[in-house]
């Protein structure tokens, strides 16, 4: 029987024959905890990375979390498969393989897990990923965690020491944010990151149909105190980052009240220490209604934040339960009130909902232009496991269990109502329109335009040499030898031109122009992508007259 960590609970149907237990660790072990790879993706930034000394943009924070959660008589290391090769020599090293992973690392993590195994060492997962498919993760590590290990972890420990550990472990209760440690942040190779994660929350209040936030991490925001955040931005001055924070909370306001106190005593202790770092969130649309709380959020240095505005369709955030995003009735308006109080804005769009008709991708491409959002994530709607939309796909008989969708540019794991290659190429030609050069840096001037940061929000400082040194990889790879390189130089002209006097608006639009090098070209690459995902569905649609799936699309097809 699998210990569950709630009373109540049934085991796993699955996997809950029961095995000779494992032998126990003891208490001197060594703990190899790894990161697996990220396939590209448009937040990778691959495309900015090549100019950069840095290696990846954040590190893994659940690890080095768990990591400070661990007995101090386990000697752990870290490795990040973002900038190191896992070699045989390391695993052989580690008494046990630890391994946090997202959906999209799976396949990177069960490579790991195979290696490990066969090299006999002994593995445990958790992470996004061990929670949503405790099943998968178990065909290829020994203990899997679901759920989240600060009250927990302790017990965990003691029983990997003493030979009693379980294979699968529930924790359903979600644990009290105050009781989690400062991250083992000095296990981190900081100068391969460009920026530093901390958390403030976990959870959302909301119920969107398509969210595996909410099922989790749960819908009622947990936080942290103001005192534990500015502890680990202590420890993280005076380990010596000097570069971006990111509050990586899903969403920053989810508790409002909790939000403001916490941004309050960030722009007090900015103040004292002469403004540190900067800072960039993600958060719900309703943030324009909260004018108290995004001045206090302006005052702390919050630079930029990422919204999940997802469409323009009112049908289809009714369709999804994202009523948040309807109750304004202006979305255009509540993202020019965020840019003109002092944050820029940055947002996900999402197409292949049961409502979208063909006319989707020209209106998200009009909305996205009205509101000059540079970086926009526009992808496919997917159904991850454990959300409402996933259930709702199983009942109707749409959904793909043997999915192996990596991206939001993947085919959908179910049976969408617009046929696929319309939704694909909708896709690549809405992508298209957004990442061509020229729209692309128009948009990214309008968006400066808009933006008002204020007096108190003041960008990273960097060492000269440094700011140099990417200055020189910017013109050498992208004003000679890019596709884009006169729309580039026309940019930066224009930039220091308007803006040499306005030190946050001035690095923000070096971080776009830096940007394009990753957007402009990625897109390409998509789009390919994405055009081959439709030869290969319009070949199995030709050939088989009787599959299900396909009978199913081309109904919904044919209802719409």
């Amino acid at each position: 029987m699998h210990e569950q960590l709630s009373a109540g609970l049934p085991p796993n149907p699955i996997v809950a024959a029961a095995e000779p237990p494992l032998p126990p660790l003891g208490s001197n072990i060594n703990v190899l905890m790894i990161w697996p790879r990220f396939p590209s993706s448009f937040w990778g930034f691959e495309g900015v990375l090549e100019m950069l000394p840095e290696a990846a943009m954040t590190p893994p924070l659940g690890l080095i979390t768990v990591a400070a959660l661990c007995p101090p008589s386990w000697k752990i290391r870290l490795m990040d498969q973002s900038f190191q090769e896992i070699r045989d020599e390391d695993l052989l090293w580690a008494d046990l393989v630890m391994i946090s992973a997202m959906h999209a690392q799976r396949f990177h993590a069960r490579d790991i897990l195979v290696r490990a195994k066969a090299l006999g060492r002994r593995t445990f997962v958790g992470g996004p990923w061990a929670s949503s498919d405790p099943d998968g993760a178990l065909q290829f590590a020994d203990h899997v965690m679901v759920g989240e290990a600060e009250e927990a972890f302790a017990s965990i420990a003691t029983a990997l020491e003493q030979g009693t550990a379980q294979r699968l472990y529930r924790i359903v209760d979600k644990p009290d944010m105050t009781t989690s440690p400062v991250p083992r942040y000095d296990l981190l190779r900081l100068d391969k990151y460009t920026s530093m994660p901390v958390q403030f929350s976990r959870g959302c209040p909301f119920q969107c149909e398509f969210c595996d936030i909410i099922t989790i991490y749960g819908r009622k925001p947990r936080a942290k105190t103001p005192a534990q955040i500015i502890a680990e931005l202590d420890t993280l001055r005076a380990i010596g980052w000097r570069n971006e924070v990111f509050i990586v909370d899903d969403n920053f306001i989810g508790n409002l009240h909790k939000a403001l106190a916490l941004s309050r005593e960030l722009a007090k202790w900015q103040v004292e220490h002469h403004h540190p770092f900067s800072f960039y969130t993600e958060a719900s649309l309703n943030l324009a209604d909260q004018p108290e709380l995004l001045n206090a959020m302006v005052e702390a240095n919050f630079m930029y934040v990422f919204i999940g505005i997802e469409t323009p369709s009112s049908e289809a955030l009714k369709e999804s339960r994202k009523f948040q995003n309807l109750r304004s009735g202006d979305n255009v308006k509540q993202v020019r009130i965020i840019q003109e109080a002092g944050l820029w804005v940055l947002a996900g769009f999402i197409v292949g909902f049961d409502s979208d008709d063909a006319t989707i991708f020209e209106r998200q491409r009009e909305f996205i232009e009205l509101t000059n959002i540079t970086w926009a994530m526009a992808g496919v709607l997917q159904a991850p496991p454990t959300t409402a939309l996933y259930d709702r796909m199983k009942r109707e008989g749409r959904l793909h269990e043997d999915s192996e969708a990596l991206t939001n540019f993947s085919p959908p794991n179910f049976d969408t109502v617009l046929p696929v290659p319309v939704l694909l190429r909708g896709l690549s030609t809405l992508l298209a329109g957004l990442y061509e050069a020229q729209p692309f840096f128009a948009r990214a001037l309008r968006s400066l335009e808009v933006w008002q940061p204020r007096a108190s929000q003041v960008p990273p400082t960097l060492p000269m040499t440094y700011n140099l040194r990417v200055l020189a990889a910017s013109m050498w790879r992208q004003g000679v030898r890019s596709p884009y390189k006169r729309e580039y130089w026309s940019f930066l002209s224009q930039l220091i031109r308007r803006y040499a006097r306005q030190p946050a608006k001035l690095w923000l639009g070096f971080m776009v122009l830096l940007s394009a090098h990753h957007f402009l070209l990625y897109s390409r690459e998509v789009a390919g992508e994405l055009e081959q995902e439709c030869i290969s569905f319009e070949k199995k649609q030709a050939t088989s007259t009787v599959n299900p799936s396909v009978a199913a699309t081309l109904k919904l097809a044919a209802r719409a």
